[in-house]
């Protein structure tokens, strides 16, 4: 199979000895609109450059369309539009003349560059907005117009880093439209975020990274299907000490542990018989249970039970 997007054993490592990556094998297949999802340092940011060219790889391969980035990289990056960071624009520029200086680097002919300009501005709701300086624009307006930028030359791929970091509710909204719509026009979308609601929202399947290793990948249903019942929230008489959360952790079936004051939240496989057997644990390994309560739990819990004790990050 040809996938839209591959990595195989992708390692970064700077001359400080920190390593990025860790070794990251991805597959992406066409048309699918994929969140990758970690926290702060998993290495989310430098698999997208070496993604779009920016970064090289210490060691391992990354293909876009089964093209090499590394060694083709201006075949291989003619079918990638990006958002990578927060763009820089120039304030006293227009919406045509950015885009138009653009369509010039990927060597449009005018009446085309014209044409997607239109095409793009009226996708991303900046159409009236095409000939007013762009200093004049809003944090929301500025992604919206990077978009349009990252879509101008119609790509097959379309990487974003971030797309909805610092907007506020109404452009997140925004932009989790033009994601949809990118959706059913089968682009392939890869996007990281921060932001598991929005990922739950318009992602087709969730990778998950920690300390620049994969940790996790499935498909938002069958997460959802696997995340039910997968909490239970424990209270206790009196709040635990340290001794008693460490055996708190080792009970078996507990895969990961919460505590704040009285209380627990206790990760399972959500079998009911598992839920039973905890709480006989409990009440055998003299802990004073004031209640027990088995919740649904979302992508939040599913990311917390998949990063564990590591999911702050680096």
């Amino acid at each position: 199979m040809e996938y839209a997007i591959r990595t195989e054993n992708l390692v970064k490592r700077y001359s400080n000895n920190f390593t990025a990556l860790g070794g990251v094998s991805l597959r992406i297949k066409k048309g699918e609109v994929v969140g990758y999802v970690g926290p702060n340092g998993a290495g989310k940011t430098t698999t997208i450059k070496i993604l779009t060219g920016l970064s090289r790889p210490s060691s391992g391969h990354a293909y876009v369309n089964g093209v090499d980035v590394m060694a083709r990289p201006r075949e291989a990056l003619r079918t990638i539009g990006a958002l990578i960071e927060v763009p820089g624009v120039y304030d006293y520029l227009t919406p045509h003349e950015m885009l138009t200086y653009f369509g010039r680097v990927y060597r449009m002919s005018s009446g085309e560059i014209d044409r997607r300009i239109k095409e793009s501005l009226e996708l991303v709701k900046l159409s009236d907005w095409e000939h007013k300086r762009m200093g004049t624009f809003s944090t929301g307006m500025l992604r919206r117009l990077t978009i349009a930028k990252a879509i101008l030359h119609k790509p097959d791929n379309l990487i974003l880093d971030e797309p909805v970091l610092g907007l506020d509710p109404e452009g997140i909204r925004d932009v989790r439209e033009l994601i949809r719509h990118f959706r059913n026009e089968g682009m392939t979308v890869f996007l990281s975020s921060h932001l598991l609601a929005e990922v739950a929202e318009v992602c087709n399947t969730v990778i998950f990274l920690n300390k620049g290793k994969v940790v996790s990948s499935d498909s938002i249903e069958n997460i959802g299907r696997s995340i039910e019942q997968r909490v239970v929230n424990v209270k206790f008489l009196r709040p635990l000490s340290a001794e008693e959360t460490q055996k708190l952790r080792a009970i078996e079936l507990v895969r990961n542990v919460e505590v704040e004051d009285g209380v627990a939240r206790l990760w399972y496989d959500g079998k009911p018989e598992s839920s039973a057997k905890i709480l006989r644990l409990l009440v055998s390994s003299n802990f004073d249970v004031v209640s027990y309560n088995v919740e649904s739990a979302g992508l939040e819990d599913y990311y917390v039970s998949v990063m564990g004790d590591g999911k702050k990050g680096n």
